[in-house]
């Protein structure tokens, strides 16, 4: 009974250590990794008919501009937020062997270029079916509706 009760103690106060720290600590790491890590991008945006339009996003430390196409859809800040959110989107390919619903969204395709945290982006979106669709729609905002 004692040893149980002196490893209950222990893992008590085992947790209590675990949560000690800088209380500065996150919010530093966060800074950081936002200030040092930079966006740029390219959007080319083809509604299907080959009509082609073209935004920019640049997210460096305080400077944040959204040009082109992407200029009036949304704060400069919220769309730098966006993109970051979906880093791992951007920056992947998806899996050629997922399985998706054959669901046509229309013909409108776009193609996102540039870098996110120097990581590389080079990712096309299409709406050609039930798995490209719920990309694009994750990626709405940098992307026509």
């Amino acid at each position: 009974m004692r040893r149980a009760t002196v490893a209950a103690a222990a893992l008590a106060i085992a947790a209590a250590l675990a949560g000690c720290g800088d209380a500065d600590e996150p919010a530093a790491q966060q800074t950081a990794t936002t200030a040092s890590g930079a966006i740029e991008l390219t959007i080319v945006y083809d509604d299907g008919s080959g009509r082609k339009t073209t935004g920019a996003l640049t997210c460096r430390g305080a400077v944040q501009r959204a040009e082109g196409a992407l200029d009036g859809a949304a704060s400069p800040a919220k769309l730098c937020a966006q993109a970051r959110g979906n880093k791992e989107l951007l920056t992947t390919t998806p899996d050629k062997g997922r399985q998706c619903t054959q669901i046509y969204g229309g013909p409108e395709t776009a193609h996102v270029t540039g870098t996110i945290d120097g990581d590389k982006v080079d990712r096309r979106f299409t709406r050609t079916n039930g798995c490209e669709l719920a990309d694009y729609k994750r990626a709405a905002g940098l992307l026509p509706p």
